[in-house]
C-alpha cells in the first residue's frame, strides 16, 4: 500500500515538472518569436529608410546586428519588390555585408525549405561565388526540389549547363516536379531550341516534354506552330494534349483537319483538348465534329465540345439548342448545362 501511495506522490511530482518545463519552453519560444519580430521590424524600417537616403553605412550597420536568419528572410522579400537602381544599391550593400557567405553555408547546411529558399536569394543577390554554390548545389545536393531550384536560379542568373545535362543531375524521379514548368518558362528565347529538342526525343520523360512544350507555346509563339502540328500525333498521350494546347495558343494553317483528326483520337484528354483548342481558335467550321463530341463517353470531353460551341456565338448556340431539345441523352442534357450557364464571356 505505502508502494501505491508513493508512486502516486513520484509520478505527481513528475507530471507538476513536466508541465512547468512545459511552461517554461513555450514562454522562451514566445520571448524568442517577439525577439525576432523586433529585429524584422529594425530591419525591415532601415530598408525602407535606405530608398529614401542612400545611407549604405546605417543599413549595413542594422544588417549586421541581426542575426543571418533575419537579414536572409526579410532582405530576400525586400528586394523582390524593388527595381532599377534601388535594387543594385541594395544589392551591393548586402554583398559589403557578407551576406552571401551566409546564405552560400544555408544552402549547403539547412533543411529543405531553407536550401531552396538560399538558392532562391544567391540568384537575387548575383554574387561573385553564387554560380559556383548553385553549380555545387546542382550537381550534388540530396533533395531533387532543392536541385531544381538551383537549375531555377541557374537560369535566373545565365549560367544553367545544357538542359540534357541539367536534367540529368536533377533525376528521372525529379522530372515529375511541377517545377520544371517554371524552370521552362524562365529559359532565354536563345535557347529555345534546346527545349524543342527536348520536347521531340521519344525517350525522355513525357512530362518534361509536355511542359517544354509549353514553355514554347507561351514565349516562342508562332514559331514553332509547325513542330506543334507534328508533335499532336505523337504516341504519348500527355505529349499530344501539349500540342494541341499550344496549337490553340498559337494558331495554324492546318488546325481544322489537324483537331478533326485529333478529336477520335482514343485518349480523352487529347479529345477535349483538341476541342478547346478549336473554341480557343474560333474555329465555327468545325461545329458538326464538336456537335459528336457532345455524346462523348467522357464528361471532360462532352463539356470542353459544350463550351466550344458557345464560344462561337450564336451560331454555336443555335447547335446547342437543337441539341438541347433533342430527347434525352448525354449530349442533351450536357447542351442544356451549358446554356444555363449563360453566353461565353
Amino acid at each position: 500500500m505505502w508502494l501505491v501511495w508513493d508512486m502516486s506522490i513520484l509520478l505527481s511530482a513528475l507530471s507538476l515538472v513536466i508541465m512547468l518545463l512545459l511552461i517554461a519552453r513555450r514562454v522562451l519560444q514566445e520571448r524568442r518569436g517577439s525577439a525576432a519580430a523586433d529585429q524584422r521590424r529594425s530591419l525591415l524600417t532601415a530598408l525602407i529608410a535606405f530608398t529614401e537616403n542612400r545611407d549604405r553605412e546605417a543599413l549595413k550597420a542594422v544588417l549586421l546586428s541581426v542575426p543571418a536568419s533575419v537579414a536572409i528572410d526579410a532582405g530576400f522579400e525586400f528586394i523582390s519588390l524593388l527595381r532599377g537602381e534601388e535594387h543594385d544599391e541594395l544589392v551591393s550593400a548586402f554583398n559589403e555585408c557578407g551576406l552571401p557567405a551566409l546564405v552560400g553555408k544555408q544552402l549547403e547546411r539547412g533543411n529543405g525549405a531553407e536550401r531552396i529558399h538560399a538558392a532562391e536569394m544567391l540568384a537575387a543577390l548575383r554574387s561573385e561565388n553564387a554560380v559556383a554554390s548553385l553549380l555545387s548545389a546542382l550537381d550534388r545536393d540530396r533533395s531533387r526540389e532543392v536541385r531544381i531550384a538551383a537549375a531555377i536560379a541557374l537560369c535566373d542568373v545565365g549560367a544553367l549547363p545544357p538542359l540534357v545535362i541539367t536534367l540529368r543531375k536533377i533525376g528521372i524521379a525529379g522530372q515529375r516536379s511541377r517545377r520544371l514548368i517554371e524552370l521552362f518558362r524562365r529559359f532565354p528565347p536563345r535557347r529555345f531550341d534546346e527545349l524543342e529538342d527536348h520536347a521531340g526525343r521519344q525517350d525522355a520523360v513525357p512530362f518534361t516534354r509536355a511542359a517544354a512544350i509549353d514553355a514554347l507555346a507561351r514565349s516562342g509563339g508562332f514559331r514553332f506552330a509547325d513542330f506543334f502540328a507534328r508533335a499532336v500525333g505523337d504516341p504519348s498521350a500527355e505529349v499530344a494534349a501539349a500540342a494541341l494546347r499550344a496549337l490553340g495558343l498559337t494558331g495554324h494553317a492546318d488546325a481544322p483537319a489537324i483537331l478533326v483528326k485529333a478529336m477520335a483520337n482514343d485518349d480523352w484528354d487529347v479529345r477535349a483538348e483538341a476541342a478547346n483548342a478549336a473554341g480557343r481558335l474560333g474555329l465555327s467550321e468545325l461545329a458538326a465534329p464538336l456537335a459528336q463530341l457532345m455524346d462523348d463517353e467522357a464528361w471532360t470531353v462532352r463539356y470542353a465540345a459544350a463550351n466550344a460551341l458557345r464560344s462561337f456565338g450564336r451560331a454555336g448556340e443555335r447547335v446547342l439548342q437543337e441539341i438541347a431539345a433533342s430527347e434525352v441523352s448525354r449530349s442533351q442534357r450536357t447542351a442544356s448545362l451549358i446554356l444555363a450557364e449563360g453566353p461565353a464571356i
